[in-house]
């Protein structure tokens, strides 16, 4: 959208000149006529300038990578193109970013406020001139960020007329969380994944629904097929396609007090992102069948963060793609949240669960997934009461140290 004004003019000045003009006519005052033929040209020249002064001009922003760990940088440029005779005797760029990010070469061309900060530029551009700047963003923090819109200003050369436009181009940073290896946590390899020497056993796969058949009194009534029965008359069962492969699947708890409403801890709650994710990256390099479950929102969705386990190639991108979306605020009820996700979860399989609190519910939750054949592993982020469960793997993690551990950033 351009939008054209004058400060300077106004229609009572070109009633004015015209007047002084006319004027000038009357009483053959050749001096009047000059100056008001010399200021219409001038108002017309400049109105004229301003009119086509963004024609034929490409203003755009590109990242080098959209996709970083914390603390790595972006390359930033905008790119200026004029493709036309007129010159731009001045412009102003500005560019709309989020206040989390850096500007390492910026100063005093950047202003920061609550909502974001405001990358500036002001030039001049030749006639058929391309200009490029470059800029390095560093990227402190996990999250998602998006860049723009681009406000541009210019005027003609008389500095009679400016003119705005508003480009909505925007761009999106991806910050994935922190990767640290496994021993800077103090967890080793078979605490995780147990022993990966256990020969293989033929398991039901609840995702890989394969057809229906007639219910048995040992049948589960969570798999009965409702549709099926309706249409039979008499309770169908649904049939799954057999499967040797066996999950890990790590449930994120972002509660950081009990009770809940006593608040956020944003650095816990971080910390607790951080060892999901190494968690479930390492998973994948043991070549696991991994999935993440966690209780908080993904930002511009009201879903929480459910990632199926796979070994798919693409899956650590989704691991880390979902937890740099994900809010640190929990937003459901954790332990009914893990009781129901985890009952698709086959038999057999390892529930990692990473959790700051412990609660009576959680525990009994806890009790139950271990009754029915799941191997769980409780990863507790700072003091966390341990509940007495028998054959419970457990991994207490030193927030002080995993503050002080740098970050080991994995290809992805």
């Amino acid at each position: 959208m351009t939008n054209a004004q004058s400060r300077v003019f106004s229609g009572r000045w070109l009633w004015g000149v015209a007047a002084i003009t006319l004027l000038g006519a009357v009483l053959r005052e050749s001096v009047l006529i000059l100056i008001g033929l010399l200021t219409l040209l001038t108002i017309g020249g400049g109105w004229l300038w301003s009119r086509a002064i963004f024609r034929n001009v490409v203003v755009a922003r590109t990242l080098r990578s959209e996709r970083v760990f914390p603390g790595e940088q972006v390359t930033l440029q905008i790119h200026v193109i004029n493709r036309k005779l007129l010159p731009l005797a001045w412009l102003k760029i500005e560019d709309q970013l989020p206040s989390a990010l850096q500007i390492v070469e910026q100063g005093t061309h950047s202003a920061v406020g609550t909502a974001g900060q405001t990358l500036r530029i002001t030039t001049a551009i030749r006639w058929y001139e391309q200009v490029t700047w470059t800029f390095h963003l560093t990227c402190p923090v996990r999250g998602c960020y998006t860049l723009g819109p681009i406000s541009l200003q210019s005027g003609d050369l008389f500095g009679l007329f400016t003119v705005s436009q508003h480009i909505e181009d925007s761009n999106t940073i991806m910050v994935y969380p922190r990767i640290i290896s496994l021993d800077q946590l103090d967890i080793s390899a078979r605490q995780l994944f147990g022993d990966q020497r256990v020969q293989r056993r033929i398991i039901i796969d609840p995702s890989q629904s394969i057809g229906v058949r007639d219910y048995r009194p040992e049948d589960s009534i969570r798999h009965i097929h409702w549709a099926a029965t309706a249409r039979a008359q008499k309770l169908q069962t649904k049939v799954f396609e057999p499967s040797t492969s066996v999950q890990q699947v790590v449930f994120l708890n972002l509660d950081t007090h009990n009770p809940y409403w006593e608040g956020l801890d944003s650095e816990r709650a971080e910390n607790a992102i951080t060892v999901a994710a190494t968690i479930a990256i390492h998973a994948l390099r043991e070549r696991q069948v991994v999935g993440v479950y966690a209780s908080g929102m993904i930002v511009g969705s009201d879903q929480p963060l459910r990632i199926r386990a796979s070994r798919n190639p693409t899956q650590a991108s989704a691991i880390l793609t979902g937890l740099a979306r994900l809010s640190p605020i929990a937003a459901i009820d954790f332990p009914g949240f893990l009781q129901a996700e985890s009952a698709q979860i086959p038999a057999g399989s390892t529930i990692v669960i990473v959790t700051a609190v412990m609660t009576d519910r959680l525990a009994a939750i806890m009790a139950d997934l271990h009754r029915m054949r799941r191997r769980l592993v409780l990863v507790a982020i700072g003091e966390v009461a341990i509940p007495p469960i028998r054959g419970l793997d457990r991994v207490c993690v030193d927030e002080a140290r995993l503050n002080g551990t740098h970050m080991n950033a994995p290809r992805v």
